[in-house]
């Protein structure tokens, strides 16, 4: 019984991981340098301007887990305009 309760335990964890590489909202990559291992001033988030509310898209069991793409975060800007 235990072998069952630690696979479904292992299943569990690896489908609740978080791919770093991955937006958080289109599931695509992010683009993000850090994550792959390059310095942060590296990464297109450095030239970007994030406004209010583009993190709230994101569920919040992700949030802070794994960065946004350049294109859902021009898809937010250009739907608040």
């Amino acid at each position: 019984m235990k072998d069952t309760q630690d696979s479904n335990h292992s299943n569990q964890s690896k489908t609740n991981a978080v791919n770093e590489l991955a937006c958080p909202l289109c599931g695509e990559s992010n683009g993000c340098s850090y994550a792959a291992g390059k310095p942060h001033s590296e990464c297109w988030c450095n030239e970007a301007s994030f406004p209010e509310g583009v993190f709230e898209r994101i569920p919040a069991e992700q949030r802070r887990k794994s960065c946004i793409c350049q294109r859902c975060l021009d898809s937010h800007v250009r739907e608040q305009v």
